[in-house]
């Protein structure tokens, strides 16, 4: 129980080592895996709905690195389901055995591994924002209630992780504090509430401050253009870097 208390405060005090949101969720997936002892463990994260859309776009910040997963939007696929029931309830969810008849068409390939689920949701402020869950004990038991308890508990320290992470990431650019107070018309308490609540909406202010302020000092369309490539190319080579990291091999045992 101490061990598991220690490795709590541990995931608690790791944003203040995080460089970014990204590096943080990655963390944040593998502490929990250790913590509950299971082969997998998996982070989503709610995109924005678009219009007519039944299922919440989803975003894979992070997996577990012992579990190949493979999410979509289709709302039959094993996760959506999860997250459906996980949101609807706004509580973890335990599926005790996945050869359940509600999931039995949905199980691992694995199944001696991962032949059991837990999940639960990940909030800011009263907002959930995402799921956690993990599966496949690898004592190869069925995860249980008290693991479920364990999840709720990880799911709750994931949300404020993020929020600290976004809140250290806005207080160090000037910028993003000036394009939020001009945006919101407000104070920056105000304004950096607002931001950590919905990060999609940050993004979009800080997209336009920054066409306002390239086209108030005077840069022509051309130009304009080239920033935003850049920022394109910055953005491919950040993603080709974290790929790279997420498939560099385990070493093999002696």
């Amino acid at each position: 129980m101490d061990t598991l208390l220690n490795r709590l405060q541990q995931l608690a005090a790791q944003p203040e080592r995080a460089t970014n949101l990204e590096d943080s969720l990655l963390q944040c997936v593998k502490m929990t895996a250790e913590l509950l002892d299971v082969h997998g463990s998996v982070i989503l994260l709610f995109g924005e709905t678009a219009a007519g859309d039944d299922v919440p776009i989803l975003k894979v910040f992070a997996i577990g690195e012992d579990q190949v997963i493979r999410i979509s939007n289709d709302p039959q696929s094993r996760h959506a389901r999860v997250l459906n029931r996980v949101v609807a309830a706004d509580a973890p969810e335990l599926i005790g055995k996945l050869e359940d008849a509600d999931f039995a068409t949905l199980r691992h390939p694995q199944t001696d591994r991962f032949n059991s689920l837990i999940a639960a949701p990940i909030h800011i402020n009263s907002r959930i924002v995402g799921l956690l869950s993990a599966s496949g004990h690898k004592s190869g038991r069925p995860l249980d209630q008290r693991d479920l308890e364990w999840l709720g508990m990880i799911g709750m320290l994931v949300g404020k992780s993020m929020q600290v992470v976004q809140l250290q990431n806005v207080l160090s650019s000037r910028f993003a504090q000036m394009a939020l107070v001009r945006e919101a018309r407000a104070n920056l308490g105000v304004a950096l509430e607002k931001a950590v609540e919905n990060p999609d909406q940050l993004a979009r202010i800080l997209a336009k401050s920054f066409f306002r302020e390239m086209t108030n000092t005077g840069f022509s369309t051309s130009q304009i253009i080239q920033a935003s490539s850049e920022i394109i190319t910055q953005l491919s080579s950040s993603l080709n870097r974290h790929s790279k990291r997420m498939e560099k091999p385990k070493p093999q045992p002696d």
